[in-house]
C-alpha cells in the first residue's frame, strides 16, 4: 500500500468496506490522553509499543482467520495501525493502568475493495477492536480481552531474526527516486538466515551479513559475483535493488509480507514468502 494511501473513517455502526465516511471526523481527542505506560515492557514480555503484532487467534470474529494476514502496531503517539486483511487502518488508542486498554471508537482504513474470506475477517476484525478493554503480553503473545475479560483477539510478536528466516522474492524497490515492480520476466530474491542474508539480484547471486534487534536492521555490507548482464535494464535492476537493500533501516514481517524500510518509514523494498 503506498504511502499516499487515503484513509477513511469506520464509525462502529458501519464496519464494511462499503459502509466509510470522511476522515475529517477522526477521533483525534483521544490521543493526547494516552498514558505513558503504554511503552512499557511488560516483565514477562514483549514491549506493546514498536512491536508488529500478528493475529494468531481471533475466535470472536466468528470467521476463520486461516489464509488471510491482520496485524495491528502500537506507536508511541497515541496511534494503532495495521493490516486488515486487503486494507491498512489506523486510528487513536489510549492505555492506563499496567492494563486497560481502548481503541478507536473511530477506525480509518484504506479503499481497497475485499472479497470472500477476507472481507469477512476485515469486517468482523474492524467491528471487535472498539470492544477491546484490557490487554496482556505473555512472552511473544498480546491478548486483546473485551468487558467480561473473555480473550477477543490473540497476536504473535513478529519481530527478529526468526521471523525474517527463509525465502523472500521480491515484488517492488527503491530505484533512488521511486518505488518501482520488478521487471517482468526477472527474479529478485533475499535468503535469511539466523545472521546473513544472500540471493539472486537478477543475473548475479549476492551474500552478505544482517542483524537485527527489534525492528531495527542492518543489511551489509553485501558482495556480489561479476558476471556482466546482458539486458542493461536488469543489469540497472540489480545495481538499484543491491543499493535499496542496504538502505534498510527497519523492517516488518505480516504473514507471507516482509517490508524493508528506509529512515522515515519509506519503502526500500517489499517481499512475498517464496516456495
Amino acid at each position: 500500500m503506498s504511502q499516499a494511501s487515503r484513509y477513511v473513517l469506520r464509525p462502529l455502526a458501519l464496519v464494511g468496506v462499503m459502509g466509510i465516511i470522511a476522515l475529517g471526523a477522526a477521533a483525534c481527542s483521544d490521543d493526547s490522553g494516552s498514558s505513558s505506560k503504554s511503552g512499557s515492557k511488560p516483565a514477562s514480555g514483549t514491549p506493546l509499543v514498536g512491536t508488529n503484532w500478528v493475529l494468531s487467534s481471533g475466535d470472536a470474529l466468528g470467521v476463520p482467520i486461516t489464509g488471510v494476514s491482520v496485524s495491528i502496531r502500537f506507536g508511541s503517539d497515541g496511534r494503532v495501525s495495521g493490516e486488515s486483511g486487503c486494507n491498512s487502518y489506523n486510528g487513536a488508542y489510549k492505555t492506563s493502568g499496567t492494563d486497560t486498554l481502548t481503541i478507536g471508537p473511530n477506525i480509518a482504513t484504506t479503499l481497497v475493495l475485499c472479497e470472500g474470506a477476507v472481507d469477512a475477517v476485515e469486517r468482523a476484525y474492524i467491528a471487535l477492536l472498539p470492544k477491546v478493554q484490557t490487554y496482556s503480553i505473555g512472552g511473544t503473545t498480546l491478548s486483546l480481552s473485551g468487558a467480561d475479560n473473555k480473550v477477543l483477539l490473540e497476536y504473535t510478536a513478529s519481530s527478529g531474526a526468526a521471523a525474517l528466516a527463509g525465502h523472500w522474492e521480491a515484488t517492488s524497490y527503491y530505484t533512488g527516486n521511486a518505488i518501482q515492480s520488478v521487471i517482468i520476466g526477472t527474479t529478485l530474491t533475499a535468503d535469511f538466515t539466523a545472521t546473513a542474508v544472500s540471493g539472486d539480484a537478477g543475473c548475479n547471486v549476492f551474500n552478505g551479513p544482517f542483524t537485527v534487534k527489534g525492528e531495527a536492521i542492518i543489511i551489509g555490507p553485501l558482495a556480489s559475483t561479476r558476471r556482466a548482464c546482458a539486458d542493461p535494464a536488469v543489469g540497472t535492476q540489480e545495481q538499484q535493488y543491491l543499493a535499496a537493500l542496504q538502505l534498510a533501516k527497519t523492517y516488518r514481517v505480516t504473514g507471507d509480507k516482509l517490508e524493508l524500510f528506509r529512515d522515515g518509514g519509506t519503502i526500500a523494498a517489499i517481499f512475498a514468502r517464496g516456495k
